[in-house]
């Protein structure tokens, strides 16, 4: 056999968030693949813990994790195509460096992009020390701020003024505002009443049906800061309602990171910079190319879980396609016909509103929850034994429950 036709199949993932490492975990096993992890960032993160560290900074001790041996920490900036029978086949994938890495698959979990610091920038270099700096600066900006505007209701927003209130209660003034009329809007509308009567109670400001119209000079990108000459930022609503805040931060949704495709195949990506995909989240006009999470062009909840299904999805489709079997469309592949609605937001600690399909409930049992599926996550990214095949197992039985419960 040549060395050509005994060479194993190169597949590079681009990402080393929920759906880039698991897909790169998924085609290491069995040996069948040589797998290439490439992250500009040195670590993975538990992004959903990110609120959790701006107020209590220890908590990065176990929420970031390096990456494991023979990741490439690097950009990577863009792919080098060529023509095929089959369409455009990507041969490698460029880094900013100038080096190329050779590739017969490539897995692109980019991700997304958000405010500083609630998440590192993806296309950045950053290390674990680094990352610990910023989020102790913004903790330090925080702890010295007597008031507090959140601009957006969503799962963020709810989650950053519960860790507020949470750590130092009334002591610091918070409001959060909303154009919707009602918190959590994307959730069922009692999962939106159980976050407001529980930020309430606790003193947070809840402005509904109103949006920020001038922001004062506040920053809308970019770390949140407190101002130069001290004093409250003032900030004017739609509704004609001056709000004054020490410190502004806007929770209002991030953007898809896709760097890779947006330079060498700009005809790849819709509207919002997010990667046009097919039922098997193959890329369009790139036969070779699959993209997951965050970036992926689908209409689906962004989340871990649903994370980690894109990502076992892409894994068996790289698999059939190398042996010459059928690919199958998301997320028929994972054994349903439906992904099940799954969300928790935390209010600080020892409470939380969980959403599983219809069913909508809140109180220290979803509080528990959310802290099981964070320690079970950052053992899986860690491939701790037993625990690993546990969490497997877990986000497989929630497939198949959610496929009937609760609908």
């Amino acid at each position: 056999m040549s060395a050509e036709g005994s060479r194993k199949p190169q597949v590079v993932v681009v990402g080393g968030q929920f759906a880039g490492r698991r897909a790169a975990k998924l085609l290491r096993r069995g040996g069948k693949f040589g797998v290439t992890l490439v992250d500009a960032k040195s670590f993975w993160e538990y992004t959903p813990g990110a609120l959790r560290c701006l107020v209590e900074p220890r908590a990065t001790r176990r929420l970031l994790q390096p990456h494991p041996p023979g990741t490439v920490n690097a950009t990577a900036v863009g792919f080098e195509t060529a023509k095929t029978q089959e369409g455009d086949t990507v041969k490698s994938v460029k880094l900013k460096d100038g080096s190329n890495l050779r590739a017969d698959y490539v897995v692109l979990a980019t991700g997304s992009s958000y405010v500083s610091p609630i998440k590192a920038a993806s296309d950045k270099p950053c290390s674990v020390e680094d990352r610990k700096k910023n989020i102790m600066a913004a903790h330090n900006n925080l702890a010295s701020a007597p008031s507090v505007l959140i601009v957006g209701g969503g799962t963020v927003g709810v989650e950053l003024a519960a860790e507020i209130v949470g750590v130092w209660g009334k002591s610091k003034s918070v409001t959060i505002i909303t154009p919707h009329s009602r918190l959590l809007e994307r959730m069922p509308p009692r999962a939106g009443i159980l976050a407001q009567r529980w930020l309430t109670k606790k003193g947070v400001r809840v402005i509904l049906n109103d949006r920020i119209e001038n922001w004062g000079g506040s920053k809308t990108g970019g770390d949140p800061a407190l101002k130069p000459s001290g004093g409250a930022w003032k900030l004017q609503t739609r509704g004609g309602e001056e709000l004054h805040a020490s410190l502004v931060y806007p929770c209002i949704g991030g953007a898809p990171a896709a760097a890779p495709a947006e330079k060498s195949s700009a005809s790849s990506l819709g509207p919002r910079g997010e990667v046009k995909v097919d039922g098997s989240f193959r890329v369009e006009g790139l036969r070779n190319v699959f993209a997951v999470g965050d970036c992926a062009g689908t209409a689906e909840e962004k989340t871990a879980f649903t994370a980690d299904l894109n990502a076992t999805a892409v894994a068996h489709n790289i698999r059939a396609e190398h042996d010459g079997k059928r690919v199958k469309d998301y997320p028929k592949v994972c054994g349903t016909q439906s992904v099940p609605s799954i969300a928790v937001v935390s209010l600080y600690k020892w409470s939380a509103v969980m959403q599983f399909n219809k069913l909508v409930f809140g109180g220290p049992v979803p509080a528990l929850v959310k802290w099981f599926i964070e320690t079970m996550q950052v053992h899986a990214a860690k491939e701790t034994p037993v625990l690993t095949e546990l969490w497997d197992a877990v986000e497989q039985t929630n497939v198949f429950l959610g496929g009937f419960l609760f609908k």
